[in-house]
């Protein structure tokens, strides 16, 4: 049996003592045993889980360390045969769900073949992404207690954060992705970190946002993807020409330079060809925004 669920189960017992503790004080005060006894029958005598797994000699059984443990395997059984996400593998001591875990390196990995979207978190300190030295992606460089890699097995969509501005704020989280890899999905956001990106970025759609952090991509290769900046720093450059896009622009107060062209405050547009399948969507509040292309 699981040791959640059977320190859920022990937790049980000890509440149930502690009932009849308190039940015996009130008794020693003049409540009324036969009282309690018969309140308690009414309150459970409609309860069809509650008999569902205790059944009528639900005392006994409770009481009875073995009978303790039968329920626990009757109640594991009952919620995987409902699916299996509520028994994956989070562990206590880590951040990290679902990907090959190393103590002695402080490293994380999965098979790059396995992740069909990725969203990447910086809400504080500094995030790296760099070319992976395999096929796998691997995430490392900071104690999993102060980020957190989330693995859905279900939609194949991998979740790095880091959120704790104050343990280990010198420390960069590294996350490496091999350089053939190509995201349906991909996610990229600055609340107040900073999140910077070498080598090659590939997916079908993409999407960045900087609240107040900083993000630097050194090259990007999307079919779709959106710029949002309310007050940061971002900076990024395409593959290919600004003519290979539609660009849509909206600057309000911030600063705009869109391929070596000034594009300041208070101004809405398109730039590039219009007719292109391949758009880029930028929407600058008051940051300082820069987007370069390859030109190749």
């Amino acid at each position: 049996m699981k040791k959640f669920t059977k320190i859920t189960l022990i937790t049980a017992l000890v509440m149930l003592i502690t009932g009849g503790i308190l039940m015996a004080g009130g008794i020693l005060f003049g409540a009324s045993p036969k009282a309690f006894l018969n309140g308690l029958e009414r309150g459970i005598g409609n309860n069809d889980i509650f008999y569902r797994w205790f059944g009528n000699h639900w005392l006994e059984r409770l009481t009875d360390l073995d009978g303790l443990e039968e329920i626990g395997e009757e109640w594991e059984d009952f919620w995987k045969a409902r699916g299996d996400s509520w028994i994956r593998d989070w562990s206590d001591e880590t951040g990290v769900r679902n990907m090959d875990w190393s103590d002695a390196s402080q490293k994380a990995s999965i098979d790059a073949s396995k992740v069909e979207s990725l969203y990447v978190t910086a809400e504080a300190g500094e995030i790296r992404i760099q070319p992976s030295p395999d096929e796998k992606i691997w995430i490392s460089g900071l104690d999993s207690n102060f980020y957190v890699a989330d693995m859905d097995l279900d939609t194949k969509e991998l979740t790095i954060s880091r959120s704790d501005p104050s343990v280990g704020s010198e420390k960069v989280l590294l996350v490496q992705i091999p350089q053939d890899k190509v995201f349906k999905e991909l996610y990229l956001n600055s609340s107040a970190g900073s999140l910077e990106a070498e080598g090659k970025l590939a997916a079908g759609s993409c999407n960045m946002e900087v609240a107040a952090g900083n993000m630097e991509v050194a090259l990007l290769e999307a079919d779709d993807s959106t710029l949002n900046c309310e007050a940061g720093r971002l900076r990024i450059k395409y593959t290919g020409k600004l003519e290979d896009y539609t660009a849509d622009v909206s600057v309000d107060s911030g600063a705009l330079d869109l391929d070596g062209e000034c594009v300041d405050g208070f101004h809405e547009g398109s730039f590039g060809a219009v007719s292109s399948d391949k758009t880029i969507d930028i929407d600058n509040s008051a940051g300082n925004v820069r987007v370069d292309f390859e030109n190749k």
